[in-house]
């Protein structure tokens, strides 16, 4: 077993059910440290994701945090994102997948560090 998956995982989960982006940490340290290809890397992603989103889930919901109508839309246009990931999955090549994955990762650096903030803390 790889232990520096124990802290990863913790750090990722965490991450994830705050929703600010696990898998991009989880993704991270499996290509860039533990050697997986991206869409290994991707799988194992999903798997991790799985049950660490349903525990999430029902903690927001046992909080009252969820919108259900902005929800139901969300799931359904997710749903349709989903189908037309996996099958770009399958004709894409690990390179350029990993050459992808690093363009939204820059983009949403750059957002993040150059965007208009509105205020609202979230």
């Amino acid at each position: 077993m790889n232990w520096m998956l124990l802290p990863v995982g913790f750090l990722a989960g965490v991450c994830a059910s705050m929703g600010i982006g696990g898998g991009f940490v989880l993704m991270l340290y499996l290509t860039l440290f533990a050697g997986l290809a991206q869409k290994d890397a991707q799988l194992f992603n999903l798997l991790f994701f799985l049950p660490v989103a349903a525990l999430a889930l029902f903690q927001h919901k046992k909080n009252g945090l969820i919108d259900a109508k902005a929800a139901k839309s969300a799931v359904w246009a997710g749903l349709g994102g989903a189908a037309a990931g996996a099958v770009g999955a399958v004709w894409l090549s690990n390179e350029w997948i990993s050459k992808l994955f690093a363009v939204l990762i820059l983009l949403a650096g750059l957002k993040e560090l150059f965007g208009k903030k509105d205020g609202s803390g979230g």
